[in-house]
Parts: C-alpha cells; structure tokens; sequence
C-alpha cells in the first residue's frame, strides 16, 4: 500500500479502522503554520505523522515513522489499528489516575526558524515539513553551532542494530541480528521500553531512538518475552545513526551545494564499472542551473568515484552529501568521473546556493 491509498484510508476509514476511530476527535493537519513544534516534535521528512493524545495535552504516543528504503515502510492498517487501541487502554489508565502526567515541552513555532519567518510564513503560503528541516539546518548553520557529523543523522534506522519488525504486529520482532542478537534479542520478543521509557509504536521507538547520543557506546531495551520483561543491552559501534541524509531537508539546505545533482549507483552498476560496493560511484543527473561544475566541463551522464581523491568514506558512498559535510563554501575541488570509459578530472569552486 503506498502512502497516497493509506492517507486516503485515514480520510475515509472503513471497517474496524472506523470502528476506532469513531472513540477519537481526528484532526489533519496539513499547515504547520500555527503549530506548537515544541508539542508536537516529528521527523519533517516524513510522508504522515500522527499524534495520539488528550485534551490535557498529553501524547500518549506516536504513530509513523520512515525509513531509508521507502516511505510507509512502517505504515498500514494493522499497525494503525494496534496504535488505536494502545491509545485507548493508555487513555482509560490516565481517566483512572493510573498513567503519571508529563510535563509539557517549551512551545516552539516554525516562525522561530528565520527561513520560515522570511519565507514562506512573509509570503503568506502553507508552512510545509520540509520547511522545519532546512530551517533548523540553516539556523544553527548560521549561529556556527552545527554539528555536521551529529545533528544532521535524525531518526536512527533501527535495521542498523540488526533490529526488524513484524510491523502489521507492532514492535514484535520478526528478526534478530548484529548488534541486536548479539545482545540476546529474539524473533516474537516485543519491545516495550527504550532507556527505561516506554515505547508502543514504531513512532516512539525511532522518537526515543533519535533522543540517544551518537556517542553513546550502549542502548538499553526492555522487551516482552513469554509475559516476562527482559532487560537487553546492545552495543553501538561509531556509525550507529548513519542513514541515507541525501533524501533530507536538512541536508539539501547545508551550504555548500555539491554544483551537481546526482543519482547513486546500485551494487550491480558499480560492479560493471569496477567500483567496489563501500566506495563513491554516482551518475550526473542534472544542472537545473549553470553551475560552476558545469563550466569546468562536468557533464549529465558522468560518473563521479572521486573528490580530491577520496573514494570512499564509513558514513556515507554518496559524493554529494561527503562534499557538503566536508567542505566550505568558496573550497576548490577536484572530482574525478569516468566518461565513455575514459577517466577525466575537473576543478571547480563550492558556492553556497545553487541559485
């Protein structure tokens, strides 16, 4: 089910899906102009997101989430439903004074980013997801306060901890490896706490996996296993956030720009070009504009294995999002492609924009 059926099917439920959500007020947002982002604290580079919650304010929990392969990986009718209901008992445990209240997060609007204020918010349009990621990006770009190789990996990949999940069942597992069966995880296990603080959807789980530092060297989960909760530490290796950030708001929005747009190759096109899997190897796709890469003789069809030599790099085979996490704007730099079977090298000067 693609992401366009699944929000028509939350516009216009049916079945069991109407049943419960008939017990909700439901409410869609689609501008985020007014919101309390503060509140209401999501991945901007999501398809859907849903907040589960009461009138007091209190989010009992959250549904949606992504991940790097598709965009409602972890969204569908079963899981929306087992989220429904989850919403309900925590909802009859907090009437009955049995769910502790949690105190609400500083408010926070999209107008407090300058690139939200000055754009789209000054034009009077929509105020979009995507805004809020650049706006962050470009705010702590310009208070010299970002962490290149921090703050742009958000929302963890819990498959880089060898964790998979029967998602039409919620946060049982379906299977166990690396990290995560190194730790003792096991198929049909359910995760129900992350650092001690309970998590009831894959919403919450990638929520309170976003919350854990990189440099964190273990992560702790409780899980449910034959009605017994089971205390399990997993190790993290160095590189434990990294996922593909080229698909991100945020990173689109860093400076420098890259001077060319480009589409990554898979395992089987760099291995016709002999490029080993973990090295950089990406097709020159388009300009838009003229470019300084343009000028200096790069071409649509290119294919870019080098950047002042490097080739290779552990957080990322993608060249473009290296040279913005590496480099400034006004650097000079060297790329290598292979054209025609030919191997040809062109220098150029990073600007900041595209346009």
């Amino acid at each position: 089910m693609d992401c366009k059926s699944f929000d028509d099917q939350l516009v216009s439920p049916n079945g069991n899906l109407l049943k419960l959500m008939r017990d909700y007020v439901c409410i869609r947002i689609t501008d985020l102009t007014g919101v309390d982002i503060g509140l209401f604290e999501f991945d901007p580079d999501i398809t859907l997101y849903c907040f589960i919650m009461n009138a007091d304010e209190q989010i009992y929990l959250r549904y949606g989430g992504r991940d790097d392969a598709s965009a409602d990986s972890y969204l569908n009718d079963d899981s929306l439903q087992l989220a429904l209901e989850k919403g309900l008992a925590l909802h009859e445990k907090y009437q009955a004074g049995e769910l502790p209240k949690v105190e609400r997060p500083a408010a926070k609007f999209p107008g407090d980013y300058p690139e939200v204020k000055n754009g789209p918010l000054a034009k009077k349009q929509c105020v979009h997801c995507h805004h809020l990621g650049s706006g962050k990006t470009k705010l702590l770009q310009s208070q010299g306060k970002l962490d290149r190789l921090k703050d742009l990996w958000i929302n963890p990949d819990i498959k880089n901890l060898g964790i998979e999940l029967e998602v039409k069942k919620g946060l049982q597992v379906k299977d166990a490896k690396g990290a995560a069966a190194k730790a003792g995880l096991k198929k049909k296990d359910e995760i129900i706490k992350l650092e001690g603080k309970p998590v009831y959807s894959f919403g919450d789980l990638q929520y309170q996996l976003d919350k854990h530092p990189m440099d964190a060297k273990s992560l702790k989960l409780t899980v449910l296993r034959k009605d017994a909760e089971v205390e399990l530490e997993l190790e993290l290796d160095k590189w434990w956030r990294v996922t593909d950030i080229s698909r991100r708001s945020g990173l689109h929005a860093l400076e420098p720009f890259a001077e060319f747009w480009g589409k990554p190759l898979d395992k089987g096109e760099k291995r016709k070009l002999g490029i080993k899997e973990n090295e950089f190897g990406l097709e020159v796709t388009k300009f838009w504009v003229k470019t300084n890469g343009q000028a200096a003789g790069l071409q649509v069809g290119d294919i870019v294995y080098a950047v002042d030599d490097v080739t290779e790099s552990e957080y990322t085979s993608n060249p473009t999002t290296w040279i913005r996490l590496n480099k400034k704007t006004g650097d000079t730099i060297t790329v290598k492609v292979l054209r025609a079977g030919k191997k040809l090298e062109f220098s150029f000067k990073l600007k900041a924009k595209p346009w």
